[in-house]
């Protein structure tokens, strides 16, 4: 080779090299296939440093506001932050394996690796036992615990499982075998999901193998038979959350398993719709979460409500018939649910005092197929549900005067117990006493709520509808063909006095409130830079695409 060709030659290779030492093969795509469950992290330093940032901003107010004790949390919050952003800022997986245990059967275990720099390697060595262990290839590794670790080649790594680890390590060295990222499961789901800062990945139906497998030794109980199908009906699911300069946004990708065996549940979840809902929905309502809802829901929910009538203690799906109920209700309502949360529902949650305030914000909306038959079976329904509370509340009184038999004279721990008990019982009678199943039609809709109260301030809002809300309009929401959606507009701001008030009784003390108002003050502040969010649900064959789009000012 003549001198300038083997010059041009060693400096393309020099470039080669370069370029992938620049950019290294995920992680993925050595870890080994076969993953029950991950959480990563790719780039995610951006997210760390807005994340960390914000917390320590609110740590520093709250230290500023009287809260001395705080600064130095928030200077250990920064100085943690530029190790996350050394090692799984840069890319970090960690995993839940299955592997082979005794006779056949197959155990989850954990396996984590994240890349390192010159700051988190040195942490993380400190970490690592110096003593002799072994070595796979070019990659050292000891045991610590009950967890065998190691660090090589600008990688930590740990597991809970030597074999696993050393499989992992073993593909790192060049040993050709079947790959996470090149499985399809994981492929599809992830592909479909897109890159994101910090995801997850999750496999529904090797979840279920790993469960049958567990009840090979027996008979699989009838109760969790249909249970495991479901499970394995789900499929996979990957996506996750990246931050930006406006707030964040989430994507999510489930791949339905079309071979599974719930093929209810499977065409459930692919279900689509043209929603006109926004129609009757009032215009300052807080949060709308849309569903397209198949009729046959309704029937697929009663049957496993069938399924748990002999489990549930209380007697109250016998006596409400609610499995019976929810079935007729699916021959007449339409594809259209949604939860609505009405104006004032924000600072209602927060009134600890009054356990009724959220529900008297709170209604559900469906569509109406067959209006006659709804109102011939809705005057039932209602009664035999509110019926069935009103026993529920007789049936836990005489659970707790079964409990208060004890002698509580003497104060003993069986005493103690009792009325503590007792204490709780009377909040939960106290919501139950204002639980009331009420209902209503507007237009092709039927609105239900379980407060008169919420009822009629959804029936009041309906002449300022929010398809009609110039926000709701910008929003741009898929409103035909689409699986679902959610809305929330820019909420009011809260104070610490807010938040305070949202404590539970028993804390509602002056002097607590004076060491707690600077904390609540900064929290306060930390919720009202949230500014309201949008999601779109769509499906595409067996995969559904969930993206939402968060406004928060960091």
């Amino acid at each position: 080779m003549k001198p300038m060709h083997a010059a041009a030659a060693l400096t393309f290779a020099l470039a080669a090299t370069a370029s992938a030492q620049g950019t290294p093969a995920p992680l993925t795509s050595h870890l080994p296939a076969g993953a029950l469950l991950t959480l990563e992290t790719n780039g995610a330093g951006p997210a760390f440093d807005r994340l960390t940032g914000l917390i320590g901003g609110v740590l520093d107010s709250a230290s500023d506001l009287g809260g001395g004790d705080l600064e130095a949390s928030g200077a250990m919050l920064r100085g943690f932050s530029g190790v996350l952003a050394d090692s799984v800022g840069r890319e970090g997986v960690a995993g839940v394996f299955t592997v082979q245990g005794k006779g056949g059967s197959f155990t989850p275990a954990l396996l984590a690796v994240a890349r390192t720099g010159d700051l988190s390697t040195e942490l993380f060595s400190s970490f690592i036992p110096k003593k002799k262990g072994a070595r796979v290839g070019a990659y050292p590794f000891v045991r610590s615990g009950d967890l065998f670790a190691g660090q090589a080649n600008g990688l930590v790594y740990l597991s809970s499982d030597k074999a696993l680890l050393m499989s992992y390590l073993g593909r790192l060295s060049g040993k050709a075998a079947p790959t996470l990222a090149a499985s399809a499961p994981y492929a599809q789901a992830t592909g479909a999901a897109g890159r994101v800062q910090l995801g997850a990945y999750l496999n529904f139906s090797a979840t279920a193998k790993v469960i049958r497998g567990q009840f090979a030794q027996f008979k699989l109980p009838r109760l969790l038979s249909p249970a495991v199908d479901a499970l394995d009906t789900l499929g996979q699911v990957a996506g996750g959350l990246t931050t930006t300069d406006a707030g964040l946004n989430t994507v999510s990708a489930q791949v339905v398993n079309a071979a599974g065996k719930d093929r209810p549940l499977a065409r459930l979840l692919t279900h689509t719709t043209d929603f006109g809902v926004q129609n009757v929905i009032p215009a300052d309502a807080e949060a709308v979460q849309a569903t397209a809802c198949a009729p046959e829901s309704n029937a697929y929910a009663a049957r496993w409500l069938t399924r748990l009538d002999l489990l549930e203690p209380f007697g109250f799906l016998t006596d409400s018939q609610l499995a019976s109920h929810l079935e007729r209700a699916g021959q007449y309502l339409g594809s259209e649910c949604a939860q609505v949360t009405l104006a004032g529902g924000t600072r209602a949650g927060l009134d600890s005092s009054d356990p009724l305030a959220a529900l008297a914000t709170t209604v559900t909306y469906q569509s109406v197929r067959d209006r006659a038959a709804a109102e011939a079976h809705l005057p039932e329904y209602a009664r035999s549900v509110n019926e069935a509370l009103a026993g529920l509340r007789g049936t836990l009184k005489g659970t707790l005067g079964d409990l208060m038999k004890g002698d509580m004279a003497g104060m003993d721990e069986d005493g103690v117990a009792a009325m503590m008990a007792a204490g709780s019982f009377d909040q939960i009678d106290e919501l139950l006493a204002g639980l009331k199943m009420v209902y209503a039609f507007e237009g092709d809709y039927l609105i239900t709520a379980f407060s008169e109260e919420a009822l009629q301030a959804a029936l009041a809002g309906k002449d300022a509808p929010l398809a009609q809300d110039p926000a709701f309009q910008a929003a741009g929401l898929t409103l035909t063909g689409s699986g679902g959606w959610a809305y929330q507009p820019d909420p009011a701001d809260l104070s610490g006095d807010d938040l305070l008030g949202s404590l539970p009784p028993e804390m509602q003390d002056t002097e607590l409130n004076e060491t707690l108002g600077p904390v609540m003050d900064a929290m306060a502040g930390l919720v009202n830079r949230y500014d309201g969010m949008t999601s779109q649900r769509s499906v595409e064959g067996n995969v559904i695409i969930g993206k939402a789009n968060v406004k928060y000012r960091w």
